[in-house]
């Protein structure tokens, strides 16, 4: 597992730890984590860069094998009163009528700050953990952080942040801090993250969906482009054309399944987060290491398929 900042925070909570009235944690339990937080934001990343590059260049190659385009889904519109506003496609439209590449970088795009608040999150819990009241100002910058990009998250994902869907996430902040210093000397570490877990769970939900929608676009795209070749492969007399017929749908068929195998085990992965998490608590308060077993091996067949897509994709 990579363990990406892992040391740069650890050095800042022994600068930071000291004794409280409950001792702190092994902080191995917390940056195993925050390290597999990290390793799903690097391969979810590269993985949905490459979706994006091969379903561009898809979409191009299909643009010139079509005689007629209808130009409406990949032109912008300027629907609301506000100057700054855009978007793509006729106003009112959803997502199912924008070319799949667009998809993939709308979802490359949310994932990417769901991905770093997460991880900020799990960098929060590591300082957290170690920290007191002299370490008040650094706690209250990273619950200030974390809680702007809450509110920025649930306005991307068209989400209302609220405590009961979300959580401690809600209400995080500079002036929470002080309360939550308190619980964690009286309840200990696991409590307090008890209050974050059902961001947690909303957060990964999010995650999940993203990568289902994603996948429904590469479903129906493929949906699309299949019947140029059969339906033209039974009625083609000559035989070589007919192979190259062939050739072009086996290769469509080894492009598509990478990529919804990867875009199922990203899903898998944030389906993944919140066990995790709970199983992060338990350990905590059992004084045990979580494993983090089912987390991690997603996101190392995340990167196994990876290869595989950028193998077929070059071909």
């Amino acid at each position: 597992m990579r363990i990406t900042n892992v040391l740069a925070v650890l050095g800042l909570l022994a600068l930071t730890a000291c004794v409280s009235t409950r001792q702190p944690v092994q902080p191995d339990s917390l940056s195993h984590f925050q390290a597999a937080l990290v390793d799903l934001n690097v391969q979810s990343t590269s993985a949905l860069q490459a979706e994006y590059d091969w379903n561009y260049r898809n979409f191009k190659e299909q643009v010139k094998a079509e005689n007629q385009l209808d130009p409406r889904p990949i032109t912008l519109r300027f629907c609301g009163g506000d100057d700054f506003e855009w978007q793509w496609g006729d106003c009112g439209t959803d997502s199912s009528n924008l070319p799949v590449f667009k998809v993939i970088a709308e979802s490359k795009y949310r994932l990417a700050k769901l991905n770093q608040m997460l991880i900020d999150y799990a960098n929060f819990l590591i300082l957290f953990n170690g920290a007191n009241e002299n370490t008040k100002k650094a706690l209250e910058d990273s619950a200030e952080k974390i809680g702007a990009s809450a509110k920025s998250i649930a306005a991307t994902f068209g989400a209302t942040l609220n405590e009961e869907k979300f959580g401690a996430f809600s209400t995080i902040g500079v002036n929470i801090v002080q309360q939550y210093l308190a619980k964690k000397q009286r309840d200990g570490m696991a409590a307090v993250m008890a209050e974050f877990h059902p961001g947690v769970v909303e957060y990964a939900r999010l995650g999940s969906t993203a990568m289902k929608i994603s996948a429904i676009g590469i479903e129906e795209e493929y949906n699309a482009e299949n019947p140029r070749f059969t339906r033209k492969i039974p009625v083609e007399q000559d035989a070589a054309k007919r192979l190259a017929l062939v050739e072009k749908l086996l290769a469509l068929n080894e492009k598509t399944t990478p990529q919804l195998d990867i875009l199922k085990s990203l899903s898998a992965a944030y389906e993944a987060i919140p066990p995790a998490h709970a199983g992060l608590m338990t350990a905590l308060q059992s004084g045990y290491n979580p494993t983090l077993e089912e987390l991690v091996a997603h996101i190392e067949l995340i990167a196994s398929i990876q290869e595989r897509l950028e193998v077929s994709s070059d071909n």
